[in-house]
């Protein structure tokens, strides 16, 4: 058996075991603050594989789902996973990243229960980045869902691309993230991107976030864009749900 063949059969047998066991998915818990007052707004929710395996952290599980075609099944799994999750926390708004290749795709069976009952009773925001602009995603189709769920969409992780923003300034977003990580953007008001970014959020009358906000010299910078709320190590590291 060939190496590669050898690898695609244990990328199954890690992707299917995560499906019959959606816990091993996380979720990964960061929470959102207000910069005025440090007041709680929301927790963002991350996905990881199984600790100790190959996937254990995001990207690789998503890279692996993708090299089978499992982004949707592992999609739906974990977006379950949290609903359930935040029902504990009716109270707290949920944020989550849509995976560009569920848009438009139904919700499994074993999951529908969940799902219409988060949609009923949990604040959601859906994180629109910038791989839903690419070639062949159904970007239309996944905006059309989250307007319809009543979730309010949030632009993020958007890189510097001039067709990107031009694109995503017509979504009318609630939310706009500036990433502070990005490179060059320390000081972030000199950076063209963010200007777009905050040009955008003005025309929307949408609520900037900041991520990224590790140190407090980057808290004063997110204060200085205008931002209201900030994800990052001033504020808490990710990890487990914390009960009410």
């Amino acid at each position: 058996m060939s190496i590669d063949l050898e690898r695609t059969y244990r990328t199954r047998d890690l992707m299917e075991a995560l499906l019959a066991d959606p816990r091993q998915l996380g979720p990964d818990y960061e929470p959102i603050h207000s910069l005025a007052d440090a007041t709680l707004l929301g927790y963002k929710a991350t996905g990881r594989g199984a600790a100790g395996t190959e996937f254990s952290d995001t990207l690789s599980l998503l890279d692996g789902a993708r090299s089978l075609g499992f982004v949707e099944r592992i999609d739906w799994a974990f977006r379950a996973l949290a609903f359930e999750d935040m029902l504990e926390r009716p109270d707290v708004p949920l944020h989550l990243t849509p995976e560009p290749e569920t848009y438009a795709t139904p919700c499994a069976p074993r999951f529908a229960r969940i799902m219409g009952r988060a949609n009923r009773e949990l604040m959601v925001a859906a994180e629109v980045h910038h791989d839903a602009f690419t070639t062949g995603v159904s970007l239309d189709a996944g905006v059309r869902e989250i307007r319809g769920w009543g979730w309010q969409l949030v632009l993020a992780d958007l890189a510097d691309d001039d067709d990107v923003l031009r694109r995503a300034a017509t979504l009318a977003p609630d939310i706009v993230q500036i990433d502070l990580r990005l490179p060059g953007r320390i000081p972030p008001m000199e950076h063209p991107g963010v200007r777009r970014l905050l040009a955008i959020a003005a025309e929307a009358g949408a609520q900037v976030m900041a991520l990224g906000v590790d140190s407090p010299g980057l808290r004063d910078a997110a204060l200085e864009l205008g931002a209201s709320s900030a994800r990052g190590r001033v504020f808490g590291q990710p990890g487990a749900l914390p009960t009410a």
